[in-house]
């Protein structure tokens, strides 16, 4: 039987996968229903109401009314021609959510798996992600993983800058306050020990001596400190939020920070969430934001 951990990254790894695939599939439509409308054999207000449709149902083709866009999007798929971002993402996310296996997309990846790097870098990260979703959950075959790099929306320094920018932000005399989060413990040498992380070492706790850790994650917890972007944004730049407990429990709370907190701290999860496989947040039940990580599209 899955483990409960187990059981929590299936659930969030798969919805976030869809999620991250579904952002794109407005722009993309707005491109390209003219082609999909012709392989369909469709109209154009044939294809706008079966669109709609599969919309309705989450992307998941199973009426009798989308059948005939799927079979659209296959052949485009086996084409690689116009409409294949397009295709790719929607028989991707129709793959994942009904765990349906996917032998077309299988067949041209080999070939079309090089495309991956002239596309925006979160439609990249989305797709590459998705499929190595779908390949773990055996739906498909592929010869060649998407790499890391593929599957990075962002650099580790595109994300680490914006985070840093966000822990300086916190004011001097809140510093004072999270120094004194552990009841008051050694609170100067906690201080001396944000100051020196802040100004000296890019938001990177020390290694010898005091570590702030124990403060900032304790103020981390708190979200009507000042400091509580701030604190995340510090546990963040060190790879200690790796576990997924902080979105599972103020995933929402991060997204209605004001927006150079919010994307700041969205980004930064991301990345974990692109870089590591234990990063599962139980999200069993939940909808709306803070279940899934919303895409930033501009840092």
């Amino acid at each position: 039987m899955a483990s409960g951990v187990g059981m929590a990254a299936n659930c969030f790894r798969t919805a976030q996968a869809v999620s991250d695939l579904v952002h794109h599939v407005k722009p993309l439509l707005a491109r390209d229903l003219v082609v999909v409308a012709a392989a369909s054999g469709l109209t154009l207000s044939q294809a706008g109401t079966a669109f709609r449709t599969l919309r309705d149902d989450n992307f998941r083709f199973q009426r009798a009314g989308t059948l005939a866009l799927k079979g659209g999007l296959e052949l485009i798929v086996s084409g690689q021609g116009e409409g294949f971002e397009l295709a790719v993402v929607i028989l991707l996310t129709d793959a994942l959510q009904r765990r349906a296996p996917s032998g077309r997309l299988a067949a041209v990846w080999a070939e079309a798996g090089q495309r991956l790097r002239d596309w925006p870098a979160t439609l990249r990260a989305a797709v590459a992600n998705a499929l190595l979703r779908a390949s773990d959950l055996l739906l498909i075959q592929l010869e060649v993983l998407p790499t890391q790099a593929d599957r990075l929306t962002r650099a580790t320094a595109g994300v680490a800058d914006p985070l840093l920018r966000v822990a300086r932000a916190i004011h001097r005399h809140t510093l004072e306050e999270i120094a004194q989060a552990d009841r008051g413990m050694d609170a100067d040498n906690h201080y001396m020990a944000l100051i020196e992380t802040l100004a000296r070492r890019e938001g990177i706790f020390p290694i010898d001596g005091m570590s702030p850790f124990l403060v900032v994650n304790l103020t981390s917890l708190q979200t009507h400190s000042d400091a509580f972007a701030g604190c995340t944004a510090l546990l963040l730049l060190n790879n200690l939020a790796g576990d997924g407990v902080h979105w599972q429990n103020y995933g929402a709370v991060y997204c209605a920070l004001k927006p150079s907190q919010r994307d700041a701290l969205l980004a930064g999860f991301r990345y974990v969430y692109e870089t590591s496989a234990s990063f599962a947040p139980d999200i069993a039940g939940r909808l709306g934001g803070g279940a899934t990580i919303p895409v930033v599209d501009d840092l």
